[in-house]
């Protein structure tokens, strides 16, 4: 799909709600969905820095970084958040057993001060962001 196609259907979405009398903050949530999409003029590095908010407030209320494909090049830099420096350095111990000269996946596992912005393109044609 399409980001013109994506938001389409988060306001296809919103005007069934609207209809069905469902909670009004919902219908705005995908009222802004939409607009954000057709609208995407934020730098990513805007973005990036949402996302680590967004973080933020979600290990606040007991949640997690990791998805089901873990923590991901955006979210390396926030391991802090949620590990210990003793929970670090043991996973560290771990890696060096694995990979004594750093060479599985260097630079995408722990923490090193860089932060990583994914490239801004425009999708493919098809294809969504």
């Amino acid at each position: 799909m399409t980001n013109p196609q994506i938001a389409d259907v988060l306001e296809q979405l919103a005007d069934l709600l609207e209809f069905q009398g469902a909670n009004a903050f919902r219908i705005r949530a995908y009222r802004a969905g939409a607009r954000r999409i057709r609208d995407h003029s934020e730098s990513m590095a805007a973005i990036v820095a949402a996302g680590a908010e967004v973080m933020k407030v979600c290990v606040d209320a007991g949640g997690t970084l990791t998805g089901e494909h873990g923590v991901g090049l955006e979210k390396k830099e926030l391991m802090p958040l949620v590990y210990s420096e003793e929970d670090m350095a043991a996973m560290r111990l771990v890696r060096e057993a694995f990979a004594p000269e750093n060479r599985l996946n260097p630079g995408k596992i722990f923490p090193d001060g860089i932060h990583y912005l994914p490239p801004a393109r425009r999708p493919e044609p098809g294809l969504s962001i």
